[in-house]
This record gives structure tokens, C-alpha cells and sequence, in this order.
């Protein structure tokens, strides 16, 4: 199953903005937002997007959005401004067909995964749930513990590897002594990561 969706549709950039909008099929996109949580140069981004407007199954919608404040001229107050955004039409005939295939097909190997990960530090355990395993009812999605981090590394890795899956990961980061800690102590967060569906890709703890 791995780049299941790249075989069939020929182009990883496709497959990252169609993840998106089955990921989040509620959701309004303004053209930056889609640019950046998809992680393609906006010319990439805007053939794929009319490609996908073509065959219906986006639509572009008009909305308003509104300034992150109010600032005042005088007695005049910024409005909110018109601009063009992007969201599932969910009258397409095979919207739950493309939604399946998409949350059901591998984003990226596992070896792959546990060599991205590696590099942000001295990770001593790493745990993937939830949306690798393609669950909802869990309570992370990835659990790191890692000492010396390397916060850029840690960024990058999010950023690439959530716009390959079309969401925003639930994770946790924490250091070793913390991690044995909070096991000590029969941390319920931890327990629900551990007794729920999940893979450990990195076990130097022995967990």
C-alpha cells in the first residue's frame, strides 16, 4: 500500500492536496493556508487546485476574512476582507470512495518515518497512533521521547510529515526523565497511549 496514491494519481503534489481536502473535508482553505499546510510552491499548489475544480470535487467559495485586530483610522475601522477560499463539494459522487482510499493508504513507510524522526535527536522512544493506524479514538498521534532535541529538526519533521497525511498531528515531546517519571506515577495519559492501538518504531527504553 505504501505511495499507493502517488502510483495511481502520478504526482505527489496532487495526492498532498487531495490528503488535505479529505483530511478536512469541513474546512475552508484560503489559497496561503492550502500553500503552506500542503507544503508546495504556490504554482504546484494552484495547478493541482484548478485540476481538482475541473472535475468538481472542490469548489471556490468567496469569504470574508477577518484582520487578527481591529485598527482604527480616526473614526474608520479595518473591515474584513473579500477573498477567494476552497473547500470540499460534497455533493461529488465519490466523495466517501476518495476518502477512504486516502485515509487507508500508507503516507510513508515505516523505516522512513523512524529515519525522520531520528534526526531531532537522541530519541529513546517513539510511538506512532491514531492517524498512522487510522484511528480517531486515541489520544496522540505520536509520542517522542527524546533528549538533546533539536527544535528546527522537530519542526521540519511536523511540517513535512503533516503535509503528507492532510492534518495536523497530536503529539507529545518529552525527555527521558520526564518520560519515566510520569510511568512512575501511572500517568494517564501515558497508560491510554500504551493500552490503546499503536507502534513502537523506536524502543531503546524497552518499553
Amino acid at each position: 500500500m505504501e505511495n499507493l496514491l502517488e502510483k495511481l494519481f502520478e504526482s505527489v503534489s496532487k495526492v498532498r492536496v487531495l490528503r488535505l481536502f479529505m483530511q478536512n473535508p469541513e474546512h475552508i482553505f484560503t489559497f496561503p493556508e492550502l500553500v503552506k499546510r500542503a507544503n508546495l510552491n504556490s504554482q504546484v499548489a494552484k495547478k493541482e487546485l484548478q485540476k481538482l475544480i475541473k472535475i468538481s470535487l472542490v469548489e471556490l467559495k468567496i469569504v470574508r476574512i477577518k484582520p487578527e485586530r481591529v485598527l482604527k483610522k480616526g473614526k474608520k475601522t479595518v473591515q474584513a476582507k473579500k477573498t477567494k477560499a476552497y473547500c470540499v463539494n460534497p455533493e461529488f459522487g465519490l466523495i466517501d470512495e476518495l476518502h477512504n482510499l486516502v485515509t487507508k493508504s500508507s503516507v510513508t513507510s515505516r523505516s522512513k518515518l523512524s529515519q525522520r524522526i531520528k534526526k531531532i535527536g537522541n530519541v529513546k522512544l517513539a510511538i506512532i497512533a491514531g492517524i498512522f493506524l487510522n484511528k480517531n479514538d486515541t489520544r496522540a498521534d505520536l509520542l517522542l521521547v527524546c533528549d538533546n532535541i533539536k527544535k528546527g529538526m522537530l519542526e521540519n519533521f511536523l511540517h513535512q510529515t503533516e503535509s503528507e497525511l492532510g492534518k495536523h498531528l497530536r503529539y507529545t515531546v518529552m525527555d527521558t526523565k520526564e518520560f519515566k517519571y510520569r510511568l512512575d506515577m501511572y500517568d494517564r495519559f501515558l497508560r491510554d497511549v500504551l493500552e490503546y492501538p499503536h507502534e513502537k518504531l523506536i524502543n531503546r527504553l524497552n518499553i
